[in-house]
């Protein structure tokens, strides 16, 4: 028997331009990448690469760096280009500024392209496919991380059996926001998954449901989690 339906309106924030161990951990999760072939790709985007009439560009800022500060040059160009690709309801009213971690250096910028008229469609002729493969994460993170949150109606349902009380959450979007560069889909960010839940469930999506209406159970899988 349904107990209780509770029904909310939840915000995913974007998360911050790339730092070293973040570009590592998301090319890992999303291709596959050893953390030394990651570098090796990452330095070669760096270096230059021979894009048509330009000739030799150096695609993104320097690779090792532990800071996500951008500069105001380049905070200017991406609101400029989230404008224009996707409208104003996609840009916050101010630039995002992100709090650097404890201890960080600071000497460099964070990962980030060095030009916003270079998306990756624009360099895909010119470069290996793992190459493009890097460089769109870094382009995508980046320009996601200027962008509005996404917004979900989140719902959690409680359904009693006898003494036992399952609970089950899902969501759907509302609003794609800094989701609508990964085509909107959460998954394809390169970052851990959520873990607001905090009772083991993960979202999913679920059907309507009111409190009171009986269910007949399907199947009962146990699952173990540890804290």
């Amino acid at each position: 028997k349904v107990a209780s339906v509770q029904a909310k309106e939840k915000k995913r924030n974007p998360a911050p331009p790339f730092i070293t161990s973040q570009l590592q951990q998301a090319a890992a999760r999303r291709h596959g990448f050893g953390v030394r072939k990651t570098m090796m790709v990452a330095q070669r985007l760096y270096e230059g690469k021979e894009i048509g009439e330009r000739g030799s560009v150096g695609l993104i800022t320097y690779m090792r760096t532990d800071s996500t500060r951008v500069s105001d040059e380049a905070l200017a160009a991406v609101r400029e280009h989230i404008n224009g690709a996707y409208g104003e309801k996609y840009l916050p009213e101010k630039p995002r500024v992100f709090r650097a971690r404890k201890g960080a250096q600071e000497s460099h910028e964070a990962i980030r392209p060095t030009s916003l008229d270079l998306p990756p469609e624009a360099v895909k002729p010119f470069l290996p496919a793992d190459e493009l493969k890097l460089y769109t994460l870094i382009w995508q993170r980046f320009v996601a991380s200027q962008m509005e949150p996404a917004v979900f109606d989140t719902t959690t349902v409680e359904i009693a059996a006898g003494p036992a009380i399952f609970r089950a959450n899902g969501s759907v979007m509302k609003f794609p926001g800094f989701l609508a560069i990964y085509g909107g889909d959460a998954a394809s960010t390169g970052e851990e998954p959520d873990k607001e839940n905090g009772d083991g469930t993960q979202d999913g999506v679920l059907p309507a449901l009111r409190e009171g209406e009986i269910l007949k159970l399907k199947k009962l899988e146990d699952k173990q989690h540890f804290t």
